[in-house]
């Protein structure tokens, strides 16, 4: 991250001087320095640095595979912005190189074009996917915990959860520990090609920086619920909305 920004403040340097000396060339080549290296560094920043979670309060809405109504907390979308500006950058990394590689002619420049080609319809794909599938969210319902990622969909059933808690997986992550069963589902929309949260499957894992809502009272609500089988029923009502408005998830 500090070289990142090392290197940005390189790239901003350069298009003062190529305002100053009147360069168009110069402004060109260094704002898109600027633009290849700030969406990177834009979403480490999101990432890591601490924020205000300003994201409307959890919704009762049916669960994202079509399921029984639940308590939703959904994704921020400031992350999606960030990743989405990250993901089209490295688009046109890719759809540049490509041109770069064809234009220079010979085989080896057409096997790089064919090759960067690839990676960027690859992404598109991903992209295009991702956003179809926006909004990702986690729901509570009273039959189970639906999580709908990025490009995936896991839900598993309260039954077959026996754990709860928080754990870094390279950054802050709320993590269902759960058996798989016959009521397990899974959904790759775009197979192994993901955000990583399915390698922990069985397990349930959400990434806090996504969530739009503060993680404690995610985590908090999943913890109540977990301990109270007898509440669960309540999910499906504004009850449970209320109660975790009012902080009676904090057992």
């Amino acid at each position: 991250m500090v070289l990142l920004a090392g290197l940005l403040i390189l790239v901003l340097a350069v298009v003062a001087t190529g305002v100053g000396g009147h360069d168009p060339a110069r402004v060109v080549m260094g704002a898109s320095g600027a633009l290849v290296l700030g969406a990177p560094l834009g979403f480490l920043l999101h990432v890591w640095l601490p924020r205000r979670r300003s994201g409307p309060p959890p919704t009762l809405t049916p669960a994202p595979d079509g399921g029984e109504r639940g308590v939703r907390f959904g994704y921020a979308i400031r992350s999606y912005v960030w990743f989405t500006a990250l993901l089209l950058v490295t688009l046109l990394v890719f759809t540049g190189a490509a041109l770069v590689a064809a234009l220079s002619g010979g085989v080896l420049g057409w096997v790089f074009a064919v090759g960067f080609a690839a990676l960027g319809l690859l992404l598109g794909w991903y992209l295009l996917t991702m956003l179809r599938l926006t909004p990702g969210g986690l729901t509570l319902s009273p039959v189970g915990i639906t999580h709908r990622g990025l490009a995936h969909l896991h839900r598993v059933p309260w039954r077959d959860v026996h754990a709860v808690g928080t754990v870094r997986l390279g950054t802050p992550s709320i993590v269902v520990r759960a058996a798989r069963s016959d009521d397990t589902v899974v959904r790759r929309h775009t197979g192994r090609f993901d955000t990583g949260e399915l390698r922990f499957f069985p397990f349930l894992v959400v990434r806090e920086y996504w969530l739009a809502n503060d993680p404690a009272m995610v985590l908090d609500a999943l913890t109540f619920y977990q301990a109270h089988p007898e509440l669960r029923a309540e999910l499906a009502t504004p009850d449970a909305l209320r109660r975790i408005a009012a902080g009676g998830t904090r057992d």
